[in-house]
């Protein structure tokens, strides 16, 4: 039986406004399976209280009430492991999203300390002490 710590879960993240990450599964180091998608949603996820949706990879199906369908290429038909699968694959999600932000805030305030130093280095000019021929 397959269970949630034979699965391995790889993020990459994405700047995009449909599409905010993709996730490869990986079942026991052996199968991959790619194109899990992460994106926004106009509804909270039920489990993660965080308005996104994250979809198993799928292929184009036709148009149904003109709106683009897709059916899937991969299934899990055990439920509580399907929301182990999804589970891990937020995780994995946010723990690189907030180690970016965190690289990206560290980043900015090195930059902030920088242009402090360097404001700390100008000397200030009185005009009127500049002779007028120059």
């Amino acid at each position: 039986m397959i269970t949630i710590d034979d699965i391995t879960i790889k993020i990459r993240m994405f700047n995009h406004p449909k599409l905010i990450a993709q996730a490869q599964v990986i079942f026991f180091n052996i199968l991959e399976t790619k194109g899990w998608k992460i994106m926004p949603s106009n509804r909270r996820h039920p489990r993660f209280q965080e308005e996104i949706w994250i979809q198993p990879p799928g292929y184009p199906n036709g148009i149904k009430n003109g709106k683009q369908t897709y059916g899937l290429t991969v299934w899990v038909n055990d439920k509580k492991l399907y929301d182990q699968i999804e589970e891990k694959i937020y995780d994995a999600f946010c723990m690189l999203r907030n180690k970016e932000e965190g690289e990206k805030n560290i980043a900015e305030a090195t930059y902030k300390d920088e242009v402090d130093k360097n404001d700390e280095k100008l000397e200030e000019i009185d005009i009127d002490e500049i002779p007028n021929d120059l």
